[in-house]
């Protein structure tokens, strides 16, 4: 049993007041998995969870917190990827128990859930309601909303839908002194003043809990059309995304720079994952075409816009999946990449965006600056090229000694966001900032950026118990 001593006996006898017996937590077992993240950045520490059921508790929950100046961090399906859900000592607030569907408007093309509702469940309530979520990440059948908004998670699917934050019409958010704000509007225009919401939208917990949200649901997608093509080079990239923007319009949905590097980690170490085309290049792209008319317009749609990129030596060769289980080969690759890219001895990770048009550029001048920091190094640029969002990571040479590479972190990672500032760009673009970038929002964000963020902090959350050292440090400003 964890030890509760460091806690006023009045606070844990109040606590325990509010919420029932089994959603009190202080067994170590039940706890440990909680305290680090998939990717293994931090392992945290903690003697308490909380599981609190309703909104109700939260606000009770936090209204004590506040009260006794007792931090809290709050947590949800801990797939984030910058250790933004590690307690260091504090209080861990588990929102999965917070799982309920509020209520489905098809005719407003709205749903209304709790923070803990799981995502892909949501994708399949959609389905049922003959309508559509958009957002799809590789951790949908664990991440719970509440997380994705928190983060503004993205996707492969931002190109046509936005991020979360473009996703969510409304949401009620436990303020850090306990008090509910109820912001659950259906509405797509509300011009009353300050859009609150988007305080708590990206926040990653430091500004109140997200107990709910009303999001917005589109037409269900009845056709989709996958290819994978191999582009002239680099360059190309760009002149491609152009022309299927142009000749499919809404159909393109989402489009996925895949490097020979990643098509090799996908093919070698991943299952059922069949090489797509007879010969392999250097660079290539994951599309999806996508519609409401599931009348094979958007399989011709592709088919014609691919010849005539292939007529302008913009691709070298494609293919079109011509079922399930041929598109969903090709997907795997993606996913496969970000599974197995860490055989490859290790991986320091960026998650970069910068504007589409200097996509190529910068992948080329970040190749050379982590190439003079380490020769041979592995680059392995894949990801969102769609909306500029590349997943830059780097794998060590050969045979390379582990530790050394661990030693380069930071050098690379100057290099890396140096070249993404330039273009201007940004150093998080889908992950948040959580622990891990918390260095380079010092170095990269402007002075009055970062006092106008403390100053929303402070103002919010002056007794600063959410989420501690996350985002920013714990300070009183």
């Amino acid at each position: 049993m964890n030890s509760l001593k460091k806690f006023p006996d009045k606070f844990i006898a109040d606590l325990k007041a509010i919420i029932n017996p089994r959603d009190f937590v202080t067994d170590e077992e039940k706890i440990k998995p909680s305290l680090t993240d998939w990717v293994g950045y931090a392992d945290g520490k903690s003697s308490l969870m909380l599981t609190p059921r309703n909104t109700e508790e939260v606000s009770g929950i936090l209204k004590l917190c506040s009260n006794y100046k007792i931090p809290i961090v709050p947590q949800g399906g801990n797939t984030g990827s910058v250790a933004g859900a590690i307690p260091n000592g504090e209080i861990i607030l588990n929102m999965t128990k917070m799982n309920s569907i509020r209520e489905i408007n098809p005719n407003d093309y709205t749903v209304t859930v709790d923070a803990g509702c799981i995502l892909e469940k949501i994708h399949e309530l959609a389905i049922e309601s003959n309508r559509f979520f958009p957002l799809s990440i590789g951790s949908q059948g664990t991440c719970t909303i509440g997380g994705n908004i928190s983060t503004n998670a993205g996707g492969i699917s931002v190109l046509k839908y936005g991020n979360m934050r473009d996703l969510v019409l409304g949401l009620e958010v436990v303020l850090p002194n306990g008090e509910i704000w109820n912001g659950l509007r259906r509405l797509r225009k509300d011009n009353t003043g300050y859009a609150l919401k988007h305080i708590f939208m990206g926040a990653e917990g430091t500004l109140g809990i997200i107990t709910a949200a009303c999001l917005r649901l589109f037409p269900e997608i009845t056709e989709k059309a996958t290819a994978f093509a191999s582009l002239r080079n680099l360059d190309s990239c760009v002149d491609l995304l152009e022309l299927l923007r142009t000749e499919g319009g809404d159909s393109l949905s989402s489009y996925e720079l895949i490097p020979d590097i990643g098509l090799d980690i996908a093919i070698t170490y991943g299952e059922e994952i069949i090489e797509p085309l007879s010969k392999r290049y250097q660079w290539n792209v994951i599309i999806e075409f996508s519609g409401t008319k599931n009348d094979g317009a958007a399989k011709l749609n592709l088919e014609n816009t691919l010849n005539t990129a292939i007529e302008n030596g913009i691709i070298l060769d494609a293919i079109i999946a011509n079922s399930l289980k041929q598109a969903n080969s090709i997907w795997k690759i993606r996913k496969a990449i970000v599974e197995y890219q860490p055989r490859l001895g290790g991986e320091i990770k960026h998650d970069v965006a910068v504007p589409i048009s200097n996509v190529p550029e910068f992948i080329k001048e970040a190749n050379d600056a982590v190439r003079r920091v380490i020769p041979d190094i592995r680059p392995v640029a894949y990801g969102h090229i769609g909306d500029g969002n590349i997943h830059y990571n780097v794998c060590p040479p050969l045979e390379y000694d582990h530790v050394s590479f661990k030693e380069k972190t930071e050098e690379i990672h100057k290099a890396v966001y140096d070249i993404a500032f330039k273009f201007g760009g940004s150093f998080a673009a889908e992950h948040g900032v959580g622990v891990v970038k918390k260095n380079e929002m010092l170095r990269y964000k402007s002075e009055t950026e970062i006092n106008l963020m403390k100053l929303i902090k402070i103002s919010i959350d002056p007794n600063q118990i959410m989420n501690p050292g996350k985002v920013l440090e714990n300070k009183k400003y």
